[in-house]
C-alpha cells in the first residue's frame, strides 16, 4: 500500500489486495469523503440501502458514512485475483482551507451516499498522474499535493454538474439521512452480523437491538430467521436453482445451517419441501 500525506493526513493512496475476502469495513474514516478509481479487479460496495458493483475502470464518490467492501463471487473454487485502486480522501478541515468555504452550505444537493461516476478522459489523466506520484513520492511536495487535491475536487464538481466548486465541496460533508426500517429491509438477505447491521445504522449493537425491537416487536435474530426462511420456501416453490444457491440468496452462510433451520421450522428438509 502506497500513500501520500498532507498535514499528517493520508490524501492519496494506492490500495492493492486479494480478491479473497467476504466483507470488510471501508478503510477511510467517518468524517471524510472518498474518491476511488478501480485500476484492476472488481468488488461490491454496500451502503446502508444499496449494493453497488464496480469493475476495472469504474470510479466511486462516497460521502462520509459507514460502508462495506464485499467480494464479487462467493465461489471458493474461483482463482485468486488482485484488486487495485487509487483513492483520494477529502478531510473537512483541509478542504475548508483550500476553498475558504463554510461546509454547512447546502445550496447544491445530490441525494446520494455513494455514487458511480462517469470517468471522462480528463479524470483518467488525473488518476494516471496520481498513480505516478504514488510510485515516485519524492516528487510530491506539499504545494503539488495541495494542487492535486484541488484539481480532483474541481474535476468532480464538473462531473457532478455543481453550480460552483464551493457548493460541491460543502455537499460532500452533509451526511445522508437514512430510515432505520429501510436499512433493515434493504439488507435482509445479506447475511450481515449484528455488528455490521449496527455499523450501517451508525449505532452500537445495544442501541441497534433496542431500536429493532421498537420497530419490529421482536428480536433481530428471530425476525431475520423468519424472513429468510419465508424467502427460501418461496424460492423452492418457484425456482429450479440448486438448494445451495437458494440458501445463499436467502441470507444463510452455508447449506448445513440452512438445512437445519429449514427442517426445524417446516418439519421437512428443503428437498422434501420442494417435492411436496
Amino acid at each position: 500500500m502506497k500513500t501520500i500525506t498532507y498535514k499528517g493526513k493520508v490524501v492519496f493512496e494506492k490500495v492493492v489486495l486479494s480478491s479473497r475476502f467476504k466483507r470488510f469495513p471501508k478503510f477511510f474514516q467517518e468524517d471524510e469523503a472518498c474518491f476511488l478509481f478501480l485500476t484492476k479487479g472488481a468488488f461490491q460496495f454496500r451502503t446502508p440501502t444499496n449494493l453497488l458493483s464496480f469493475r476495472e475502470g469504474d470510479a466511486l464518490l462516497s460521502k462520509c458514512g459507514n460502508y462495506f467492501f464485499e467480494e464479487v463471487t462467493t465461489n471458493p473454487q474461483a482463482p485468486e485475483a488482485v484488486i487495485s485502486a487509487v483513492g483520494g480522501y477529502f478531510h473537512p478541515k483541509i478542504v475548508k482551507e483550500f476553498f475558504n468555504t463554510d461546509l454547512s452550505i447546502q445550496t447544491f444537493q445530490r441525494n446520494f451516499d455513494t455514487t458511480k461516476l462517469d470517468v471522462e478522459p480528463l479524470m483518467r489523466s488525473f488518476v494516471d498522474s496520481i498513480d505516478y506520484l504514488l510510485d515516485h513520492p519524492a516528487l510530491a511536495d506539499p504545494d503539488l499535493i495541495a494542487n492535486k487535491m484541488k484539481e480532483l475536487l474541481i474535476l468532480l464538481s464538473k462531473t457532478e454538474q455543481a453550480t460552483s466548486i464551493n457548493d460541491f465541496v460543502a455537499s460532500l460533508f452533509v451526511p445522508f439521512e437514512y430510515d432505520f426500517k429501510e436499512i433493515i429491509q434493504k439488507n435482509l438477505y445479506a447475511n450481515l452480523t449484528l455488528e455490521e447491521f449496527a455499523s450501517l445504522c451508525n449505532c452500537s449493537v445495544a442501541t441497534f437491538k433496542r431500536k429493532f425491537s421498537e420497530h419490529f416487536n421482536e428480536s433481530p435474530a428471530r425476525y431475520f430467521l423468519k424472513k429468510r426462511l419465508e424467502k427460501s420456501a418461496q424460492m423452492l416453490r418457484i425456482d429450479t436453482m440448486p438448494i445451495g444457491v437458494i440458501a445463499y440468496e436467502s441470507g444463510f452462510d452455508n447449506v448445513s445451517n440452512f438445512n437445519k433451520a429449514f427442517k426445524k421450522h417446516y418439519q421437512q428438509t428443503p428437498s422434501e419441501f420442494r417435492l411436496s
